[in-house]
């Protein structure tokens, strides 16, 4: 099996401006998988009560790219990188971008339910990490 190419993970927090509305996050999901099929980057989104978490993965080039689309993006502030680290395989290889945190969305709009779903032990613990992080 061929060595991963400079293949890390970056994990942070942040904070939406406004309650994010369901149109509002369907266009970022959209904006966000294009840019990561774009750019070969895997990985998972979390939201709820206007606090994100996401893990994003791929070559170190790549990832910091996205790092800086996030960082310069005006629908969230209080930006928090948690950690970045070199990893040997993806956690999340078939996810351009997983959303959790619409779980509800399945039943109303079965569509999405390819995007969303149950959570791994990984995931959970960011999702942990961002509620325990609330003021």
């Amino acid at each position: 099996m061929p060595k991963a190419k400079d293949l890390v993970e970056l994990s942070y927090l942040s904070e939406a401006v406004s309650d994010m509305s369901f149109l509002g996050l369907m266009r970022l999901l959209e904006s966000a998988r294009a840019f990561n099929l774009k750019n070969g980057i895997t990985g998972i989104l979390l939201y709820d009560n206007q606090q994100f978490g996401q893990i994003i993965e791929g070559e170190r080039s790549s990832v910091m790219k996205a790092w800086k689309r996030i960082q310069e993006d005006k629908r969230h502030h209080r930006v928090e990188l948690l950690e970045i680290r070199e990893i040997t395989e993806r956690n999340f290889p078939d996810w351009l971008l997983r959303f959790y945190g619409g779980e509800t969305l399945t039943r109303d709009y079965p569509d999405f339910s390819e995007i969303v779903g149950g959570m791994d032990k990984h995931s959970l613990t960011l999702m942990n990490t961002m509620r325990a992080s609330q003021i």
